[in-house]
């Protein structure tokens, strides 16, 4: 009975394991089920949506450089710009959410299997939405997640392709070339991911510049994706590889066959692929009216309007290469007004316009496009360094061209009699009255240029969207101001009519030219309160006094020289440098401006005409003979030094200059500067000749030699360096005052004729070895040049006046020394004064009393 009993209990247990286990794998199956249909139509469904949505605006907003050959995929600004901006789509980043949770809580991991068959599809979320956010490390590492952990996933040839697409990113190029090869021998890759496979093997090549070795893939590209958009893209890089390669007959073919798709890609590829179209002819072989009939077609055709910038920039180049700059300017100008976020584009018509004003010598001009260009340029491409190098070389010439013509004008006025100065500035006024009226009426009716003309003056000035550069901005500011406020006089408190009106009763030059205005019949009675128009405003602005005036002749004089010399030196337009001087000395400039006006003349006119430069000769010589520009051009000596001695010769000076042979040094210097004329060395030779002179004879001789410098070689480094030290070091050094102060850093003195006598040589030699037995104590010795005819012998180190007397009596009873003269006590502060002011008498009076010019003992 027991043991039956026992067989029921063990077939219980029996029955109730089987039911349990049947229960647990139905509920494990209703769980895999639920997750994987929660993970694909909840969570992932979300997220692909959020993908999605991140890609869309990433094209919308996504402007191509077509300019440079294409990327194969747009992607959000780098990482350089995102670090200050930190604009990121956040699509992408509620994408990678998405997919986190769905790994998180998902997830059916067990015994080294994944039972939810949805997690490679979140996985590829993953590394797909952390690439278009930036991140290639942790998107690399979700791809490896599906390749090592689901390699029988239909996703591994797909998350193997995006892998390699982010070590493109991380530029490793050489390695994703090698990967993508590999995998494109596997028959498995096939479709949109052989093609994505392709399309990135081809950017990696155009990346290592193996221009050649990307048209291969990128036409296999082209043939295997069924995407429309992807489709024109490569074509378009494949016709500017074929450019780039200078295969122009393909590349025309190409990118014609981007225009033959007209409506069924994007409108950029299609315009771009006229321009590139362009680009890729020979200008001379263009049929120039069917040419123009294109793209006049092309700005009629409303849907390009988005494009007229490109459309009117290329019109543009054309007219430029055939010479019509009116043309050219007029639609480069139109390119620029069109633009609104084409920082490209933008670049392009301002460089073109720049270049185009250069080429014409009209430097000013050039100089303010070269401006609005690196404004809007990348600072760290080699293009805003090539640019910012032709900025540099007009800098000047645009800050003296406008200080000579400004001058120029006023003192015109100034030279003029008072009716004549009167009717020459109402002449100007009325003029530019009527032309501010036209403005205003043409803005107000909405009257301009038609898109499509090709008669367009010539405009100047910088086209941008600062508000004062748009005169149609302006003339519409200046019609809402007297709508609001009326005609209002220029003076304080204008906003308080009462005011303003009684201002204008009560100013005299309004009456005055309301009486001019009733006799002329010219100016309007609304004019009559208007500044811009008022003559008696402007006559008054004309300076009188003497002194202003002299000022305003003194600095367009300077203007002019400046001018003369940058034509010649930097931009080797050396008709315009004479132009420059020639007038300057019409203009009986200062005395010291004569000799290297006519120095420099005279260099110019070797270039230009012999004949003149040997008359400028004749006048050098009969006219300043002794001037040191005559002598470089008279030395029989001067000559081109072989390269390289220049500079060997110049440290062999400066060596001997930083041991204190300033005497040597400039009879040195002196002998060889006319043997350097015209070689690049010799605003070095001539700076250190000043700094010598300086040593030697102080402040005011080398503020003399310094100004020498800096008017004969305002160009060089090294007469920019004069002019700052003549400005700002100068000043101060001259401002150094004795201090008196003798308690502490003193050095003693004795004073010996130079050059050196036996006795003077013999003291030398007994300080030197007094300063070398004690060096261990911190004293030194140095024999220091104060002047042509004085030498410094000087002890340092010396730490208190009772150290200095025991030194002197010690110098003075030491059998080895007897050293009977007496040195002066000075600090250090004091003794650089006397270097620098060569001031020693004045220094011994302050400390002996002004009976004494002699050393005395120390004290």
């Amino acid at each position: 009975m027991r043991k039956s009993k026992g067989l029921l209990y063990i077939l219980a247990a029996l029955f109730l394991t089987v039911m349990i286990a049947c229960s647990t794998k139905k509920n494990t199956a209703m769980s895999r089920g639920y997750h994987s249909v929660t993970t694909k139509y909840n969570i992932l469904y979300n997220g692909r949506l959020a993908y999605e949505k991140g890609i869309e605006s990433l094209k919308e907003k996504y402007y191509d450089d077509f300019y440079n050959i294409l990327p194969v995929e747009r992607m959000q600004p780098d990482e350089k710009t995102l670090v200050t901006a930190k604009q990121k789509d956040p699509n992408f980043q509620r994408a990678e959410d998405k997919a986190i949770k769905a790994s998180q809580l998902h997830s059916i991991y067990i015994a080294g299997t994944e039972n939810n068959p949805q997690m490679d599809e979140a996985y590829m979320l993953l590394g797909k939405s952390r690439y278009h956010d930036i991140r290639y490390i942790p998107a690399i590492e979700a791809f490896n997640y599906i390749i090592l952990k689901y390699p029988d996933s239909d996703l591994i040839y797909d998350a193997r392709v995006w892998k390699e697409k982010a070590n493109i990113r991380l530029n490793y190029d050489n390695l994703a070339i090698k990967n993508l090869k590999r995998l494109l021998k596997e028959e498995e890759v096939k479709g949109q991911t052989k093609a994505d496979a392709l399309a990135t093997l081809a950017q990696g090549y155009i990346n290592i510049e193996a221009l050649d070795s990307a048209i291969v893939p990128l036409k296999e590209a082209i043939e295997t994706t069924q995407d429309k958009d992807e489709k024109a893209r490569y074509t378009y890089i494949l016709g500017q590889l074929y450019g780039k390669n200078n295969n122009k007959e393909e590349a025309v073919k190409t990118f014609q066959e981007i225009i033959d798709y007209k409506y069924r890609v994007p409108r950029a590829y299609v315009i771009n692929a006229h321009a590139e179209k362009f680009a890729n002819q020979d200008p001379q072989k263009i049929d120039t009216v069917a040419f123009l009939k294109e793209y006049n077609a092309l700005l009629a055709d409303r849907e390009n309007r988005g494009f007229h910038d490109v459309i009117y920039h290329q019109m543009g180049s054309l007219f430029n290469f055939y010479g019509n700059d009116a043309q050219a300017v007029a639609n480069f100008n139109k390119s620029l007004k069109k633009i609104t976020t084409n920082e490209y584009l933008k670049v392009a018509n301002y460089r073109k316009l720049a270049d185009l004003y250069y080429a014409k010598k009209t430097y000013e001009m050039a100089g303010k496009y070269y401006d609005s260009t690196l404004v809007v340029m990348n600072p760290n491409s080699r293009e805003y360094l090539k640019v910012k190098r032709l900025r540099n070389n007009l800098v000047d010439v645009v800050k003296y061209e406008l200080v000579a013509r400004e001058n120029d004008s006023i003192l015109r006025l100034v030279a003029l009699p008072e009716e004549q100065r009167r009717q020459v500035l109402k002449e100007f006024l009325d003029k530019k009255r009527i032309a501010d009226q036209t403005a205003e009426k043409a803005a107000e009716k909405g009257q301009g240029q038609t898109s499509g003309s090709n008669s367009l003056p010539m405009t100047g000035g910088v086209a941008s969207s600062f508000y004062f550069y748009s005169n149609a901005a302006v003339q519409k500011g200046k019609q809402d101001f007297s709508r609001k406020w009326g005609k209002r006089a220029l003076t304080d408190n204008w906003r308080w009519a009462d005011e303003a009106q009684n201002a204008v009763a009560n100013n005299p030059n309004n009456a005055s030219a309301t009486e001019q205005n009733a006799s002329s019949g010219v100016e309007t009675a609304a004019a009559e309160t208007d500044m811009r128009y008022n003559v008696d405003f402007f006559l008054s602005q004309i300076p009188k006094d003497e002194n202003e005036i002299k000022k305003l002749k003194t600095d367009r004089d300077n203007a002019y020289y400046q001018l003369g010399l940058l034509y010649s030196d930097l931009l080797e337009e050396y008709q315009i440098a004479a132009d420059k001087l020639e007038t300057l000395l019409t203009y009986k400039p200062e005395e010291r401006l004569i000799e290297p006006i006519k120095y420099n003349l005279y260099k110019i006119y070797l270039k230009l005409d012999p004949a003149k430069a040997q008359a400028m000769l004749e006048d050098m010589k009969r006219n300043h003979p002794n001037s040191q520009y005559t002598q470089i051009i008279l030395n029989p000596n001067a000559k081109i030094e072989i390269d390289g001695s220049p500079v060997q010769e110049y440290e062999k000076i400066y060596t001997m200059y930083n041991h204190g042979a300033y005497s040597e040094v400039l009879e040195t210097l002196n002998a060889k500067i006319p043997t350097l004329m015209n070689d690049g060395m010799v605003t070095k030779y001539e700076i250190l000749k000043a700094t010598t002179i300086g040593k030697l004879n102080g402040l005011e001789d080398y503020k003399k030699a310094l100004n020498y410098v800096a008017v004969t070689y305002p160009n060089s480094k090294e007469g920019q360096e004069a002019q700052r030290i003549i400005s700002k070091d100068l000043p101060k050094l001259q401002a150094l005052q004795f201090k008196n102060d003798l308690s502490k850093n003193l050095k003693l003195i004795y004073v010996v004729d130079f050059p050196f006598t036996e006795q003077g040589i013999e003291l030398r030699n007994k300080l030197q070895r007094y300063a070398n037995d004690r060096a261990h104590t911190g004293i030194s010795f140095s024999a220091d040049q104060y002047s042509k005819d004085k030498m410094f012998l000087v002890i340092h180190g010396i730490k208190s006046g009772n150290i200095a007397k025991s030194a002197q009596v010690y110098l003075e009873i030491e059998r080895d020394y007897q050293i009977k003269e007496n040195p002066v006590l000075i600090s250090s502060d004091d003794y650089g004064v006397v270097l620098i002011k060569k001031n020693w008498d004045e220094y011994m009076k302050s400390r002996y009393g002004s009976n004494s010019n002699d050393a005395q003992p120390a004290q």
